[in-house]
């Protein structure tokens, strides 16, 4: 149960003559509501120094506290601007500090308290980041909820100032005046009439009626409860009336034989020990509940502590069996008394009472490429690499050049991938796996001759030219390119120089076989005419000598015999 008294005094003060501030007092803090756009940076300091620091929201008690003082300020005639504007608040993220999803925090931290909560009023998770600085800053339009963004932004905020305690307002009579210098105001308050509790530290300037200096007093506690010094010399104490905002009293007030005034209290509540303030009597004296008595205005009532509830007498407590409401999700859960823990499967870790997944690529199992999954993760290798199978997240070079030979001529592996090459005379091309002749060689034929492709002919009459061919030299490289050489340099193109080097003996050859077919066909023709024209002459003598005829009839024998055959 709440008991934290809120109350909202002062109207819009203008303090420096420039700011719009709206005061509000619990019983433990003040809170002052800024309504100027300030950074981050500027509003925290300003906190600071008029001896508070940003507002936290800690608890649902503070989270109502912030939630009442923008509401009063919203009606103090500042609605549209208060509703929708954002508001800072002390939680911020510090550069090079990352967020931490594991956390209610995120990984935020409030700059007013050394020990931080896990309480969270989170709108959207943060944005996830490690080099920039986030502040979170709240807005009525959003129910209060947490928003971070940049620090650079211009926000109005609220400065929370811690209090030792609280006096109550002196009383006095209608014509007196009092001011009250509050130790985070530069401007003293005068307005009164909504003054229901002031921190310590107040210093109050009473000016009574008729009076010329003022009396000053101080909100300081005096042996025990919180109280103002001199309060002896307030103007006229003994002309105090009942009449007069109620004599100072809470509740009853009542004038007593001398005129004077007594403050009394309602049914089920006692007199404090200021005299003037009431609290309700306290029925659990007796300590009727099993673990916490709350009295109230006409008994009292029994709680139980969390993870526990009442039973049907309504003072004892019975354990709540939190794992039949499936709290923990997939994963097992056990029942404790008043609480209860959740066994998380593998690849998950408990936060908060709650098994969130462990990002395993975090902890770098994976020597290159990590994807984390839910409950798991599994590793993965750069192309060129392959993962071995023990499960460790190595990874191993691929020797692509046993594999799959993916070079058309030299093939070096190198770390993750191969580089291709090429031999003498030739180049890599732009694909880079293919090799092609080298432009910039000129090609040259060797001069040895191998072999002689025709060695003879048979005689030829005079005048027939002959010529003899010998193939050129061929020099093998290698099983995958041969160097071809030639005396003149036929083009750019070594493909040409091949060809044509292959085709010119051939050439050659058929042109010399076609010549010698030629002639022959033509002497034959030629001794036919001659045979033909001889048939009609007579023949006289050559004038050759005795052989000479000899060999003559014999061949002249000879060819008659064939005719006759």
């Amino acid at each position: 149960m709440m008991r934290v008294l809120i109350v909202m005094f002062s109207s819009f003060l203008i303090v420096g003559g420039t700011s719009r501030v709206s005061t509000t007092c619990t019983a433990e803090a003040c809170l002052t509501l800024h309504l100027e756009k300030e950074h981050f940076e500027k509003a925290s300091k300003n906190c600071i120094d008029n001896g508070g620091k940003l507002v936290t929201m800690r608890n649902d008690d503070e989270l109502q506290s912030v939630k009442s003082a923008v509401l009063a300020a919203a009606a103090e005639g500042e609605k549209e601007r208060v509703f929708s504007s954002k508001l800072w608040i002390g939680l911020s993220l510090q550069k090079r500090r990352c967020t931490d999803s594991t956390e209610e925090l995120h990984g935020f931290r409030w700059t007013s308290e050394p020990e931080d909560s896990q309480y969270s009023y989170w709108k959207k998770k943060p944005l996830r980041t490690c080099t920039e600085k986030r502040c979170v800053s709240i807005s009525l339009a959003d129910d209060l909820r947490w928003t971070d963004g940049s620090c650079r932004d211009r926000a109005f905020y609220m400065c929370k100032f811690l209090s030792k305690g609280m006096c109550r307002p002196i009383v006095l009579e209608e014509q007196s005046e009092i001011k009250y210098n509050l130790p985070f105001l530069s401007e003293p308050l005068t307005l009164d009439e909504r003054l229901v509790m002031i921190p310590h530290g107040t210093w109050a300037e009473v000016q009574c009626v008729g009076s010329e200096m003022p009396i000053i007093s101080f909100c300081s506690n005096q042996d025990g409860p919180f109280d103002w010094t001199n309060s002896e010399r307030f103007c006229a104490p003994e002309k105090r009336s009942c009449e007069l905002k109620n004599g100072g009293c809470e509740q009853l007030c009542s004038v007593t034989a001398g005129g004077g005034v007594r403050c009394e209290c309602r049914e089920g509540y006692h007199l404090m020990d200021d005299k003037v303030s009431c609290a309700a009597k306290d029925n659990c004296e007796n300590l009727p509940c099993e673990f916490k008595c709350l009295p109230t205005a006409t008994g009292y009532s029994c709680a139980c502590a969390e993870g526990f509830r009442l039973s049907g007498d309504n003072i004892s407590c019975v354990d709540i069996n939190e794992c039949s409401e499936e709290i923990c999700g997939d994963h097992w859960c056990q029942n404790t008394p008043g609480s209860y823990r959740c066994d998380c499967h593998p690849g998950f870790k408990l936060v908060a009472g709650k098994c969130e997944d462990v990002d395993e690529c975090t902890e770098l199992k994976c020597e290159q490429g990590c994807l984390n999954s839910e409950g798991s993760f599994s590793c993965y290798c750069h192309a060129g690499y392959i993962l071995l199978a023990d499960d460790r997240g190595i990874c191993i070079d691929v020797n692509e050049c046993i594999l799959g030979k993916p070079c058309e001529d030299i093939c070096t592996n190198t770390f993750g991938s191969f580089e291709c090459s090429c031999r003498e005379h030739f180049t890599l091309a732009n694909n880079g796996i293919s090799c092609v002749p080298n432009p910039t060689e000129r090609a040259q034929i060797t001069p040895a001759l191998k072999e002689s492709i025709i060695t003879s002919l048979t005689q030829l009459p005079d005048g027939f030219g002959v010529t003899t061919v010998n193939p050129a030299s061929l020099n093998k490289t290698n099983t995958k390119t041969d160097s071809i050489k030639s005396r003149t340099f036929l083009g750019s193109s070594w493909i040409l120089v091949c060809v044509l080097g292959s085709a010119v003996p051939l050439i050659v050859l058929i042109v010399i076989a076609s010549a010698f077919v030629i002639y022959r066909w033509k002497r034959s023709r030629r001794n036919t005419l001659k045979n033909a024209t001889a048939d009609n002459y007579c023949w006289v003598s050559s004038g050759l000598d005795s052989e000479q005829k000899k060999s003559n009839r014999s061949n002249y024998r000879l060819n008659n015999g064939q005719m006759r055959a």
